[in-house]
């Protein structure tokens, strides 16, 4: 966690290679749990791990760069920001159910409270929000 701030974060820079996925994945749970709260909830980290692994998976794939991870907590949402350096922006697919990928913005839209695109030069960082369930 970052000590300059008082609202807690963590941030790291993954290689731009699949095996960054499931190393993303364990760090984002890491750093989740060790914000504490309400974050604590089993469905929070789950969804924060899934929404990491969706957004690291395109910036390796359709990005350039290594990727960067924040995460931010201010109490009441959760903040996941994957920066990479391409330029190429993420867009929903139309993807029937028997082809394989394509679903991870759908999945971002479905389980972040909201999310969005911010241009970078070079680049740009997608994030989204989570809140814990009432």
């Amino acid at each position: 966690m970052n000590g300059e701030s008082t609202i807690p974060s963590c941030e790291s820079r993954f290689p731009a290679v699949t095996a960054s996925i499931a190393a993303a994945r364990h760090w984002v749970r890491d750093c989740v749990e060790g914000f504490g709260g309400p974050l604590h909830q089993h469905r929070m980290i789950q969804n924060a791990e899934l929404l990491v692994s969706e957004m690291i998976t395109n910036a390796i794939r359709h990005g350039a760069g290594s990727p960067l991870i924040r995460l931010t907590w201010n109490g009441r949402l959760l903040r996941i920001a994957v920066s990479d350096s391409g330029d190429r922006w993420p867009r929903m697919r139309v993807t029937k159910n028997t082809e394989p990928g394509g679903f991870g913005m759908q999945l971002l839209d479905r389980l972040a409270h909201r999310w969005g695109v911010i241009p970078r030069h070079p680049g740009k960082t997608v994030w989204a929000e989570l809140s814990p369930a009432p």
